[in-house]
This record gives C-alpha cells, sequence and structure tokens, in this order.
C-alpha cells in the first residue's frame, strides 16, 4: 500500500519521505533532481492509470443497463443517482483505490456512453423496423432517460 498512497501525493511532499527511504529511491547518483521528478510523475500516474481502468471495469460489471432497470428508494437507479450507484461499488478494492475525486466523473461518464450506445442501437433497430415502434422499444429507452445532470448529491 506504500506505492499506491503515491498516487495522490505531490513530488514535493513525495521528496522527503523517498530521502528518507531505505531503499534509497530518491538518491540515485545518476540522475539529477529533475530526472527524478520526471520519473516519478510518469510513475505516478501509470498507477493512477492502473487504478482507472480497474475502476472502469468494476463500472462495467456493475453498472450496467440491465442493473438501470431495478429502482431503489425514490424511484432511483444505478444510472440517476450517484449515491445508490456508489452504495453497490463501495465495498470493491478497485473503488477504493480510485481517488475519491475521479469517482463520480468517471461513473458519469460511464452511465452517459451505456446510454449513449443504447440509444444508438434502439434507433438503428428502429430504422432497421420502419417507422413502427415497437413497445419494447419504447420501453428500453424509457428506463435509460431517466439519467439527469441535476442527480442527486449525495
Amino acid at each position: 500500500m506504500f506505492i499506491l498512497s503515491y498516487v495522490q501525493i505531490s513530488w514535493t511532499d513525495a521528496k522527503p519521505k523517498l530521502e528518507k527511504d531505505p531503499q534509497g529511491r530518491a538518491a540515485n547518483p545518476y540522475l539529477d533532481q529533475s530526472d527524478l521528478e520526471k520519473l516519478f510523475r510518469e510513475h505516478t500516474k501509470l498507477l493512477h492509470d492502473r487504478c482507472a481502468n480497474e475502476y472502469k471495469a468494476l463500472l462495467a460489471e456493475v453498472i450496467t443497463t440491465d442493473a438501470a432497470t431495478k429502482e431503489y428508494e425514490d424511484g432511483k437507479t444505478v444510472f440517476t443517482s450517484w449515491s445508490t450507484a456508489r452504495h453497490l461499488l463501495k465495498d470493491d478494492t478497485r473503488y477504493n483505490k480510485m481517488p475519491r475525486k475521479d469517482r463520480e466523473p468517471l461513473w458519469r461518464r460511464h452511465v452517459e456512453d451505456l446510454q449513449r450506445r443504447r440509444k444508438s442501437t434502439v434507433d438503428q433497430d428502429m430504422e432497421k423496423h420502419g417507422d413502427g415502434k415497437t413497445a419494447s422499444l419504447v420501453d428500453s429507452r424509457k428506463h435509460l432517460s431517466g439519467y439527469k445532470r441535476s442527480h442527486d448529491r449525495r
């Protein structure tokens, strides 16, 4: 867990800790300070990207169009309510590794992508089957259109 804590730390804050590190990670005589800082930034970016990819995989597993059909309190769904989605995600380590400030925006983007893909699929199906809208296509759109920018704020 030592390394994961560096995902959210600046070089200025990390440098004194690294200088005391028994492995000597900030004391390489072949690198100048700017090279050390550059390597640190690259490393923390890789860690963040890995966390983001794992979190996105979690979203793909939990926040699905099928999950959006289940309504919770006050008619909220995992598409319309961050707090509802968070409740389903929070026990997974991939959720906890993701920096707090990035969790909701990535969830929002995931939901918007699912809605866009579903709408595109429904539109293509409507074109393929002519102008006659089937009840299933209309119903499938209803549960996806409930997402609003004015979703609950925790």
